[in-house]
């Protein structure tokens, strides 16, 4: 029989910091993921063995693309699972990669929250003169509204990463299933 360690109540803080940041973007990329499915093989089916596709099927997808790329930012942003170079890795100091990573992340959070700035500026604009797709009048506003905001996360989950390099932690590892506190 086997005696179980001390029960901790508070949940793990890559959980805590990174499950409201991440959990409603997930999703939301998954449900645009599997509607963007579904329609193409509803326009495909229509096309091809009806003759009929389905009307406005390349404004939905590029709506659609789009809130899938921006959804999922800000997990792809705290988990630092981005593109990388790593040519000059092999040089660098293993004592300095917390420094580096954290001025690396501050730059992105920098940059990230300037798009989020101009996007939102952006996302103004289509709304005071009422910009919408063409075919189906879809308002482009919410929509570019949304990438803003979606933008201002990943600048966050950068900010949140250069507090975890300082401290020595690295990024949320997937699933967050870190110990350290942020």
């Amino acid at each position: 029989m086997s005696e179980a360690g001390p029960v901790d109540d508070k949940p793990p803080s890559g959980r805590r910091f990174g499950g409201w940041l991440t959990a409603v973007p997930e999703g939301a990329s998954s449900v645009v993921l599997f509607a963007l499915m579904a329609m193409t093989c509803v326009d495909v089916i229509g096309r091809e063995l009806l003759g009929a596709p389905l009307d406005g099927a390349t404004e939905l997808t590029q709506l659609m693309l789009g809130v899938l790329v921006f959804a999922i930012l800000p997990s792809v942003c705290l988990r630092e699972e981005h593109v990388s170079v790593d040519l000059l890795d092999i040089w660098f100091p293993d004592r300095l990669v917390p420094l580096r990573q954290a001025i690396l992340n501050a730059i992105m959070a920098a940059a990230l929250g300037f798009v989020a700035w101009r996007v939102w500026i952006i996302a103004s604009r289509e709304a005071e003169y009422g910009d919408a797709t063409e075919f189906l009048e879809i308002e482009l506003a919410p929509i570019t509204y949304f990438i803003a905001v979606l933008s201002a996360c990943g600048a966050v989950a950068f900010a949140a990463n250069v507090v975890r390099h300082a401290r020595g932690s690295g990024p949320v590892p997937a699933g967050g299933d870190d110990h350290s506190s942020v």
